[in-house]
């Protein structure tokens, strides 16, 4: 009994012990339970991951099966296109219809010659002799043809072998019309004279599409873009050409001498040598030695015009200084130079006495410049009033202007521009008072 007995505290360090042993197993079944869970996570991420790989590529596969779909209907789209730009299934159309039409056009042909026999010949039989003419006819036919395509490749003259294939080939269409429309009425006869035409007239056709094709390697879309281009150059060049007709006609309406001489030149120089510009201008310059447009009568109208201007700006003791510069502010400031007064417009330069106002015009506009341009405080352009005593007029300047009015057939030739010119220059006043004073001597 006492072998057995255990004291509190061994059996309380055995349950101890048992305890620490289930929770250790408890643990341990629990880390082997995560341990598969972890495991079959994992797991399915890889199967997710091994889906994903094979649906890439399934993704890929697909695409390079429609590439190569892609590619497959390429080649075919080009094939076809190659096999359009050369014609070759009109050619094997071609070739068809020949065949066609000499297992049509022969045995008529040979029911023809064989049936051949003398006038008044009863029951002749079969015309054997007559049957290498049908074979010889035909053959002789696309002989013709033949030589056609021999003359394409060397470069030789077709047109005999054309007269050779139309020739044969009518002859024997006639054959064929005759005893066709004989035995079997005037359809048949047609169809059976078609038969021995059409075929040899299409293999010509056929050559001679080839031989355009062999000469012209441009594709469709070259073809089509090079004629819509000279479509345009065309028309542009027959504009060019329309307006050039146009002003040449004007030109010999207005010009009837200057354009004689500009066709002599145009025909003397060899064709495109000179242009119609440089022609035009050599033909001016030889008639006129000045520059286009401009004549002798022209530039002495210039040259009036001119004298005329320095004289009445002259007489209205103004310079052309002078007028540009009331011209220049009057663009600027507006007519009335800014005063918000009445237009003030400078008469245009013209005759003394004239139409236009002539030097009265001036030397109003001037002094109605001066007073606008004094209320602005600025400086007038025109004639302003002395601020120093006036010069005495010199008496050998007085003998200078009297010579002067006696050269020129009298005083009211004289002006403030030929008075300083005299005088050898000087102030525009001084040169006025001057010849006022000469013009108040004459009676």
């Amino acid at each position: 009994m006492s072998s057995t007995y255990r004291s509190w505290q061994e059996r309380e360090a055995e349950a101890e012990k048992t305890r620490a042993e289930a929770d250790m197993l408890r643990a341990q079944s629990a880390a082997a339970a995560q341990e598969l869970q972890a495991g079959a996570a994992k797991t399915e991420t890889d199967k997710l991951a091994e889906q994903v790989k094979q649906a890439k590529l399934v993704k890929q596969l697909k695409a390079v099966e429609d590439d190569a779909d892609d590619e497959k209907r390429n080649r075919k789209h080009q094939r076809r296109e190659q096999a359009a730009d050369n014609g070759t299934r009109f050619k094997i159309l071609v070739n068809v219809v020949m065949a066609l039409g000499l297992l049509a056009a022969l045995p008529a042909q040979i029911s023809y010659f064989l049936n051949l026999g003398k006038d008044g010949e009863k029951d002749p039989g079969y015309a054997w002799l007559m049957l290498p003419v049908p074979f010889f006819l035909e053959i002789l036919a696309w002989v013709g043809v033949l030589g056609t395509q021999w003359a394409h490749r060397k470069g030789l003259p077709r047109w005999p072998f054309w007269i050779l294939t139309a020739s044969l080939a009518s002859v024997a269409g006639y054959i064929n019309a005759t005893h066709g429309g004989e035995q079997y009425g005037l359809v048949a006869g047609v169809a059976l004279a078609a038969t021995s035409i059409i075929g040899p007239v299409l293999a010509e056709v056929r050559q001679f599409l080839e031989t355009k094709a062999a000469a012209d390697l441009r594709s469709l879309q070259q073809r089509a873009t090079d004629k819509a281009v000279a479509k345009v150059k065309a028309a542009a060049a027959k504009q060019q050409a329309e307006a050039y007709a146009a002003e040449d006609k004007r030109r010999q309406v207005l010009f009837p001498d200057e354009f004689a001489e500009y066709e002599r030149i145009t025909v003397a120089h060899p064709a495109g040598a000179i242009d119609r510009n440089t022609a035009w201008e050599q033909a001016w310059y030889n008639l006129h030695l000045l520059p286009l447009s401009v004549t002798a009568g022209t530039l002495a109208a210039r040259e009036a015009a001119r004298a005329g201007i320095e004289l009445v700006l002259g007489d209205a003791e103004r310079s052309p200084e002078s007028v540009a510069v009331d011209l220049l502010l009057a663009e600027m400031f507006g007519p009335d130079r800014g005063d918000g007064g009445g237009s003030v417009h400078p008469s245009p330069p013209g005759p003394a006495g004239g139409a236009g106002g002539g030097a009265k015009g001036l030397t109003g506009g001037a002094s109605k410049a001066a007073t606008a341009l004094g209320r602005k405080g600025k400086q007038g352009s025109g004639r302003t009033a002395p601020k120093a005593p006036e010069k005495p007029l010199a008496p050998e300047d007085i003998d200078k202007v009297r010579k002067l009015a006696e050269a020129l057939g009298g005083p009211d030739r004289l002006s403030a521009r030929n008075v300083r010119e005299v005088i050898g220059g000087g102030a525009n006043e001084y040169a006025v008072r001057l010849r006022n004073h000469v013009k108040q001597e004459q009676p």
